[in-house]
């Protein structure tokens, strides 16, 4: 290569990389997903060109929640709205990964079919048919999670 060519290399990787720098924006955690208002060195969700990546949530609403149905609807619906601040829907979600705490109401087991009856309501529906790919996984969700027992994390796509 010609030192011409190694310029003109450089220029578009220079293009390139600040074309990709541009097109990720960090979206800060809701006060919903930060009640203690600390300063966390994580992003509730970051764009990275026409995708939305949306960290670890949990309901909000862990107090009048205590099961997992309820908790997953609870969550769900939390992440409605941030979906729809990022101008998104339900139907735009392409894939979704619960974490199943136990429940000591269930003798320490994990509830999955608390989770599908509260994940049913939202997808597989009439109004909103989109079955995104799915991962559940049982873990132990840590103290910190305040009487969690789903987690759920997703991946959406903006269309075109």
């Amino acid at each position: 290569m010609t030192i011409k060519h190694l310029s003109l290399l450089a220029v578009a990787l220079i293009g390139s990389l600040t074309a990709s720098a541009q097109r990720i924006k960090q979206i800060p955690l809701p006060p919903s997903q930060n009640p203690s208002n600390a300063d966390l060195p994580i992003s509730g969700a970051v764009w990275a060109g026409d995708t939305l990546y949306v960290s670890g949530w949990l309901d909000p609403d862990m107090k009048t929640h205590t099961d997992t149905t309820s908790q997953t609807v609870g969550l769900i619906k939390d992440l409605q709205k941030l979906l729809e601040s990022q101008k998104l829907t339900l139907g735009d979600v392409v894939m979704m990964r619960v974490y199943l705490g136990t429940d000591p109401a269930k003798d320490g087991k994990i509830d999955f079919a608390g989770m599908t009856a509260g994940y049913t309501q939202f997808f597989g529906t009439k109004d909103q048919p989109n079955k995104p790919a799915r991962t559940t996984l049982q873990v132990v969700l840590p103290a910190a999670s305040r009487g969690a027992l789903v987690e759920i994390d997703l991946i959406a796509v903006r269309p075109k």
